[in-house]
């Protein structure tokens, strides 16, 4: 049994569709077919059910796809550790990103780190906010750029950033032309949230201006990224709350008009302070010298 016989079969039992595993994996559907039936062979059990039409997963097959997954992940983690004490890398860190946003100060700060540290190797994980959360919650990521939230027990946390807020509004709407605007504002007016599910604290930051200013926001819809969540804003289905500097992206498509009596939106790096991993001193301190700023 060997690493790419997993990867197919893992990849297969994902799509269970051979023409679109072995594009995906850019090789070729006979050689597919055969690492397939190469790892049941040496497995001793049929894990899928095929014919000309369809492909399906035995019970056995359902169970070892579920069981070898995480499996996996860990060995080509000890593999690429292992790699990089042979190349004199010493220690590694896992740094989590919003998945959907450009912004620059993290580009600066990684390059720093890059420059000044090169014997620590720097992974970029990039996912939602609210991934973001549990990723440093349960300790598979080191650090992460995010909202100030965390359910960690010791967290520690570096300001890095601060942006003023905007309300976000469609090309030609009639509150478009203010200089300011604040919540009162607005309470008549239909919202588009981030989703909870991929960014609680985009959306429960909405609940809590509006909340603070009176009233229950009419929120019609929801988006799971922030480019989509401009789509509908831009497309006029409703407003929305957002920073200021993504007035960039949206073409003139979008009025972001500056929103008053609410805090700032903050971008914090957050880590553990229980934390073991010897690199992530170096990168907070690195932090610390390009953003010396009060949390």
């Amino acid at each position: 049994m060997n690493i790419f016989q997993i990867e197919c079969f893992l990849a297969l039992s994902r799509s269970l569709n051979f023409t679109q595993t072995s594009e995906d994996l850019f090789i070729s559907q006979p050689t597919l077919s055969r690492n397939i039936a190469s790892l049941e062979q040496e497995l001793g059990v049929q894990l899928l059910v095929r014919n000309t039409k369809t492909v399906e997963l035995t019970a056995a097959g359902r169970r070892f796809a579920k069981s070898i997954a995480g499996s996996l992940d860990q060995l080509q983690d000890s593999i690429e550790d292992a790699r990089l004490a042979r190349d004199g890398v010493v220690g590694s860190l896992r740094l989590g990103i919003q998945v959907d946003t450009f912004e620059p100060f993290i580009v600066d700060l990684v390059n720093r780190f890059r420059e000044t540290h090169p014997q620590i190797e720097l992974k970029l994980q990039p996912m939602s906010m609210s991934k973001l959360q549990r990723g440093i919650n349960n300790g598979t990521l080191d650090l992460v750029i995010g909202a100030r939230e965390t359910n960690l027990r010791h967290p520690c946390r570096l300001l890095l950033s601060e942006r003023d807020e905007c309300i976000a509004l469609p090309a030609g709407h009639p509150l478009s032309g203010y200089k300011s605007l604040r919540m009162e504002d607005l309470r008549d007016e239909s919202f588009v949230a981030m989703s909870q599910a991929t960014s609680a604290p985009g959306h429960y930051l909405l609940l809590k201006y509006a909340n603070d200013a009176g009233f229950s926001p009419k929120i019609v819809a929801s988006a799971e990224t922030v480019p989509s969540l401009m789509m509908m804003v831009a497309c006029g289905v409703g407003i929305a709350v957002l920073y200021g500097d993504l007035s960039v992206n949206a073409c003139g498509r979008i009025s972001f008009v500056p929103l008053e009596g609410v805090s700032s939106f903050k971008r914090y790096l957050i880590w553990d302070e229980d934390s073991s991993n010897p690199a992530l001193a170096a990168f907070v301190d690195c932090a610390k010298e390009l953003y010396p700023k009060e949390a």
